[in-house]
């Protein structure tokens, strides 16, 4: 999830599957085949991917230490949005709502009379 912790994170990324060609350590893998290389792509340098797809493909790395690498990504890129979460409240929230609905309303209010009008409707 966006808002989890960094310890959920890795919680989450460590136990992922990975490319199933890759019983064993030592077994080059296929990248393109990985979650966690499709992931890496979202969140990871172009010089953390260089390096995932080589470690890979050669076995030089195991798919833990792709893991590993990942957890810092996703991390730094989802800091923004944690620090932002935990300065809302629900108050606010729940602020940020009514003012929309409010807003809304009176936007389809506004809407309608324009279409009554436009039909030459007349409201008994």
């Amino acid at each position: 999830f966006l808002c989890d912790s960094p310890e959920e994170i890795e919680k989450k990324i460590l136990p992922m599957k990975t490319d199933v060609r890759r019983e064993r350590r030592t077994d080059p893998g296929v990248p393109e085949d990985c979650p966690v290389y499709d992931l890496h792509k979202l969140f990871s340098s172009e010089e953390t991917l260089k390096w995932v797809n080589e470690g890979c493909t050669t076995a030089g790395i195991g798919c833990i230490d792709c893991k590993k690498k990942l957890i810092p990504s996703i991390i730094e890129k989802l800091a923004p949005i944690r620090r932002k979460r935990g300065e809302l409240s629900k108050d606010r929230v729940i602020e940020v709502l009514h003012e929309g609905n409010r807003s809304a309303g009176e936007f389809a209010l506004e809407t309608m009379a324009a279409v009554r009008k436009a039909m030459n409707y007349q409201v008994l």
